[in-house]
């Protein structure tokens, strides 16, 4: 007898809000939220203005839902190095990579949402649970490896906020201020720092550039 699924399909009215989601990727990567409008919203996504109402209150709650969607990708970034234990150099590479071939595409509204001070209630609400869930999954690995006597001393927890917002910072840095790092060194410079924050000094030839991250 086959199963029963209890997922029901997408409705018509799920397909409309995320086409707007989908839209005002697009539409925030070329503006700053200050500068779009409601219209340019519903317009991207082909719906009338009333329409966006339905679904959404204001743009940073458009916003909010923008992030919330799109942030579980860093996640998938870096599952591969969450999941291993030790320093795993290339994993964390990888994984760095992909996250910053992200801002390098989605950098404006990722700056908004995550690096201004205020970004409004609704974004403000999702961030900070997005981080807190990254710190988790950052300080659940640290908490292996130190259980195993392998990072340096101090709170996991604390050793995760200050990588996780390593991450950050530094990305932001590249969208805002492009060609300024050649991008391999700023890697490897980015993964090393992360290593030796967690890890104290490291092996010689940890540091150096892999073949498997040479490939990359």
């Amino acid at each position: 007898m086959p199963a029963i699924k209890s997922r029901r399909a997408p409705t018509k009215g799920d397909q409309r809000e995320q086409a707007l989601v989908e839209a005002a990727r697009d539409v925030f990567r070329e503006k700053s939220i200050s500068q779009v409008t409601i219209d340019d919203l519903a317009g991207a996504a082909g719906i009338a203005r009333s329409g966006f109402y339905f679904y959404f209150e204001s743009k940073q709650a458009l916003l909010a839902a923008l992030v919330d969607q799109r942030l579980a990708e860093a996640d998938l970034e870096m599952a591969e190095w969450l999941a291993s234990d030790g320093l795993n150099r290339a994993a964390l590479r990888r994984g760095l990579a992909a996250g910053l071939a992200r801002w390098k595409v989605d950098g404006r509204w990722l700056r908004e949402a995550f690096i201004t001070p205020d970004p409004g209630p609704e974004v403000m609400h999702v961030r900070d649970r997005l981080v807190d869930e990254g710190c988790t999954l950052f300080s659940t690995r640290i908490e292996r490896d130190a259980r195993a006597g392998l990072t340096v001393g101090g709170p996991p927890d604390l050793l995760a906020k200050m990588a996780v917002h390593l991450r950050s910072i530094t990305f932001a840095d590249v969208y805002a201020n492009p060609g300024a790092y050649d991008e391999d060194e700023l890697l490897d410079t980015l993964t090393d720092a992360i290593l030796r924050l967690v890890y104290g000094p490291v092996p010689d030839g940890v540091t150096q550039k892999s073949p498997a991250d040479a490939g990359q």
